[in-house]
């Protein structure tokens, strides 16, 4: 039988079946993924989702996705990032995310993002920002406009919510950050 030990400090082990620590990772997994069931309301704060619900979006992989809109206004500023062109989602913020951050500083300042107890933040793609626009556009700051994760060309898309403005910009230019994450409906 496989085991994992933990060592407990002070010389102290404890050794642990794999598939008992699995089964107890998958089911902790499971029950902190999605919100309870029920209607959830637009603009509310989700207790242990750490965000706003700001709508719904189905994923171009069929899956329909609940969003989640980081607490804070935003989590600062930043440049997009460097010239290139890459192959990113119009709707996947998450995925673009996971290719993007070890490089481009919006996408890791928005994946450094964490609250109760959630570290899959992400920099969203421009088709979840539009939730977000159409949505709860009073939880974003109107003074400046908020980069996405998404790509025309090889120039990055951002929104500004003071008149819905949605244009590709330069990479160098530093906008705003805000974190979203998604639950599987």
């Amino acid at each position: 039988m496989n085991t994992l030990q933990f060592d407990l400090g002070g010389g102290a082990m404890l050794a642990l079946p794999t598939h008992t620590v699995a089964e107890k990772l998958i089911s902790s997994l499971k029950q902190t993924t999605a919100p309870a069931p029920g209607r959830r309301k637009i603009g509310e704060y989700l207790a242990g989702q750490g965000g706003i619900y700001a709508g719904d979006i189905q994923g171009d992989d069929g899956v329909l996705y609940g969003l989640i809109i980081s607490q804070p206004k935003d989590v600062g500023t930043a440049a997009w990032g460097p010239d290139g062109r890459l192959d990113l989602s119009d709707w996947d913020g998450l995925s673009n995310t996971n290719t993007l951050r070890d490089k481009y500083p919006a996408a890791k300042l928005a994946s450094d993002y964490e609250a109760d107890g959630h570290c899959d933040f992400y920099l969203p793609s421009r088709r979840e920002m539009m939730i977000a626009l159409a949505n709860v556009p009073d939880l974003f700051e109107k003074s400046s406009w908020y980069w996405t994760s998404s790509l025309r060309g090889s120039y990055p898309w951002a929104v500004a919510f003071e008149d819905g403005n949605v244009s590709y910009n330069d990479r160098g230019i530093e906008f705003r950050v805000r974190p979203f994450r998604r639950f599987a409906i």
